[in-house]
């Protein structure tokens, strides 16, 4: 995530993540969602930046509990969910966001829109860098 120019960690979760380094709490929120909008792109169907301050997608029309978390590399968490054939046709996702178990987005990302069609399921992952 952190070599793309159209994701960014939320300045939320950079605050939790220097809390918790610095001994301030013991835990942080753990990654429970993702959230998926089709307000990810701008009127020539190019990808918005994202800002670090955002705490909501331009138009969120789901959002999934995880289906797995794995680590690819030691600094990599890999949040994955599954869209089911008979979930989001027709919507053209171009945005998704990570958010904690608190409701707070942790990562967002924004990406060409992607459409959705009745006979295929959509596997999303999304990579945590540190």
């Amino acid at each position: 995530m952190a070599s793309s120019t159209t994701s960014v960690i939320t300045r939320a979760r950079r605050i939790n993540l220097a809390k918790i380094t610095r001994g301030a709490v013991e835990t942080i929120p753990r990654i429970a969602y993702i959230a998926f909008g089709d307000g990810g792109v701008d009127e020539d169907g190019q990808p918005i930046q994202p800002d670090e301050s955002w705490q909501a997608l331009g138009h969120e029309v789901a959002r999934y509990e995880l289906d797995s978390v794995t680590n690819p590399i030691e600094t990599t968490n890999r949040y994955t969910v599954t869209i089911q054939e008979n979930e989001l046709n027709g919507v053209s996702v171009s945005e998704m966001a990570l958010i904690d178990e608190e409701g707070v987005f942790a990562a967002v990302k924004t990406f060409l829109p992607k459409g959705k069609d009745a006979d295929v399921k959509f596997v999303f992952e999304f990579d945590d860098e540190f």
